[in-house]
């Protein structure tokens, strides 16, 4: 039942040392100036009682018992995106081209896209956009027409024109005391119009997972780096320390832990570049000046960039209740800025509406508009709950970015081996393997998760642990630097399985499912389509076919595309340690003497941010790289010595077997 990394590579921790080996980049952005001429392939008149079915649009989360029957026919449904589809001929051709973009010496290598060209030359044609618009347009919809890169048509009406239009019976469902709503039925489309309308982009409004592992509050000590804790675990207990004090790490720690001050003290520190964090919820953006401040980074305000309707703090603003979400955007923009620290840091966000997520809105835009050349997002949700949203994270967003020259960074997940389950709510696995269907295209950088690894566990002591990190007090704040060298890693893996100096069960007597994820893609495609009675995958889901670049060492020959790419530290302090962020009112404010009060958290949202901040250092020296992994894997045959190896621990998580 249990999945651990078998592959080096999967469980890899970069070194930022080894930036220094990629191959210095074309930093051409033109793209080949010749028109393409694009034919139409709606050639029937829209016959709308000749219909067919598109499949894998009911949502498993929106189930009989979550079910609390239709929404009102007159509730506006805002913002609906069709998704267009590519021909054969031009699916072909567009990965042909960024195989060529990401080849050093054929004439395309980095001559990336502009949304504008990505339209003309992979989209439909203007005739055959017309006429799918004209049709939405005669169903009583208000077209608001195609967005950049001609990948989807924007469209608005209300329920019962979707019922009318595509046999949507649009329900309403409660999760965690949460009101969403989601198709109950698979829609239909014309028949004429299937050569070009794909589906949609969503047809629900379940919130995609953060996967940030929320702590507490600490009283923080900038000169040693000690944190004291002041939450509690299961039970009341307080939160395991030795000596009374945890080891918070900061900006100047996570230099010296991936070796980037030799960056820094060449001037490589973002410049010039701009990361692009997706999130759903806006934030204060003075607790960011106050963790930047704390930690001596350069004043350096970040963007707030709103899709459509602003979700506000919280998402307090979106109609069905807030999401909860704040603490995941002020540590994203934190850390990005952490690493990279003159880069600008943009947060796009976006309101839901009722059938699709603010967070997909806002990964729309910063593609669709081209906002910034790296991209993080640490949300998801398993690939058996995407459905047929896999098709559209997989073969139309992301392949656009990744022709654009975008490189996106995605946190695998925070349940070790499985994806599918919740750690914040449960103790045990319960839904097998399973991996992050956001992380797991092959098109993104999948970020996993790592712990520090002591080897005397038996006899931890803050005296032995004075070997890695600075505890006599003699450090100059505001750094807050205290890290001495390296720490050894491990895949972090807080259950009883992994190699921690506090063991949850024998803590706690519970258990716990928090590990960074990973595993083999495995639901993702259906291939030999949809049950045209009941929606199911005919025969066994599939998952990505394993991408060329994916080769190596240790890396499985499963046929799959597997997760993580690298990873980097995400623990929530099973070995005392864990990220600082600036959350809560009163954090982060320096008083004139004693300790600053931070906010303890972990995860693999930490780590995607933080390897953003890593690619807009590369990109600084060497341009925009696009779908990093294409340089990655090799340089790991090539530079072996660059990358931190892991050989020991597991993210194998305890599973309940019926």
């Amino acid at each position: 039942m249990f999945r651990t990394l078998v592959s080096t590579l999967s469980a890899l921790a970069v070194s930022s040392s080894a930036l220094l080996g990629l191959q210095p980049a074309l930093l051409a952005q033109s793209s080949p100036s010749s028109e393409t001429v694009v034919a139409s392939r709606i050639v029937q008149p829209v016959d709308d009682n000749a219909r067919v079915p598109l499949r894998g649009y009911v949502s498993r989360l929106a189930s009989v018992a979550n079910d609390r029957g239709p929404a009102p026919d007159s509730m506006p449904l805002a913002r609906m995106h069709l998704v267009l589809q590519r021909s054969a001929a031009q699916e072909a051709a567009l990965h042909e081209f960024i195989e060529e973009a990401h080849t050093p010496g054929s004439p395309n290598f980095h001559k990336w896209l502009t949304p504008a060209e990505f339209g003309q030359r992979f989209g439909p044609s203007d005739q055959d956009i017309s006429t799918v618009e004209a049709w939405l347009a005669s169903q009583g919809f208000a077209v608001h027409g195609a967005l950049p890169g001609k990948q989807v048509i924007e469209f608005s009406g209300n329920v019962a024109q979707m019922r009318s239009a595509f046999a949507v019976r649009v329900h309403q469902y409660t999760m965690n005391g949460n009101s969403h709503f989601a198709t109950a039925t698979e829609p239909q489309i014309p028949a004429a119009l299937a050569p070009v309308v794909k589906g949609f982009v969503s047809l629900n409004n379940f919130h995609p997972k953060s996967y940030a592992r929320l702590l507490g509050r600490a009283q923080y000590d900038p000169k040693t780096g000690k944190a004291t804790p002041t939450w509690t675990v299961p039970g009341g207990a307080g939160y395991p320390t030795v000596g009374g004090v945890n080891f918070a790490l900061s900006p100047a720690d996570f230099a010296t832990q991936y070796d980037l001050n030799p960056l820094y003290n060449t001037g490589v520190n973002g410049t010039g570049q701009t990361i692009a964090i997706i999130n759903e919820s806006n934030i204060n953006i003075e607790l960011v000046n106050q963790f930047r401040k704390l930690f001596g980074l350069p004043a350096n305000a970040p963007n707030v960039i709103i899709d459509g309707n602003d979700p506000g703090i919280d998402g307090i603003n979106n109609p069905d209740g807030p999401n909860n979400a704040s603490p995941e955007a002020y540590l994203d923009v934190e850390w990005a800025g952490a690493v990279a620290p003159d880069a600008t840091i943009d947060l796009v966000i976006g309101g839901d509406t009722a059938l699709e997520s603010g967070l997909v809105l806002a990964a729309e835009h910063a593609v669709y508009a081209d906002v910034a050349p790296v991209m993080s997002m640490s949300f998801g949700q398993c690939e058996a709950n995407l459905g047929s949203s896999n098709s559209f994270i997989n073969q139309t967003l992301m392949e656009q970015a990744a022709a654009e020259g975008i490189t996106v960074t995605v946190s695998t997940g925070d349940s070790g081996s499985a994806g599918c389950d919740n750690p914040d709510t449960q103790d045990f696995a319960v839904k097998g393997l399973g991996v992050n269907g956001f992380a797991s295209t092959p098109w993104d950088v999948a970020v996993g998760g790592t712990d520090f690894y002591y080897s005397n566990y038996a006899s931890l002591s803050l005296t032995n642990l004075a070997t890695y990190w600075g505890t006599t007090g003699t450090n100059t704040p505001p750094a807050g630097g205290s890290l001495l060298g390296r720490i050894p890693e491990q895949p972090w893996n807080a259950s009883q399985f992994g190699l921690n100096a506090s063991n949850y069960y024998t803590s706690y007597g519970s258990t716990t499912i928090g590990a960074g994820s990973g595993g083999a893609s495995s639901a993702a495609v259906c291939s030999a389509g949809y049950n045209s009675s009941t929606g199911a995958c005919n025969g066994t889901p599939a998952g990505y076919a394993k991408p060329a670049w994916q080769t190596g060492n240790n890396v499985p020959g499963d046929g799959v595309r597997d997760i993580p790419d690298v990873s980097l530290f995400a623990a929530d302090g099973s070995n005392y340690s864990y990220y600082p962020i600036c959350y809560e009112d009163g954090d982060c404010q320096a008083a004139s003497s004693g300790p600053v009060q931070i906010f303890g958290v972990g995860g693999t949202s930490a780590a995607a941010p933080a390897f953003a901040g890593i690619m807009a250092l590369v990109n600084q020296e060497y341009g925009r790289q696009g779908q990093a992994d294409v340089v990655l894997y090799p340089m790991k045959t090539q530079y072996p010595a660059a990358f931190h190896d892991i050989t020991a621990g597991t993210i194998a998580v305890p599973c309940a077997v019926a």
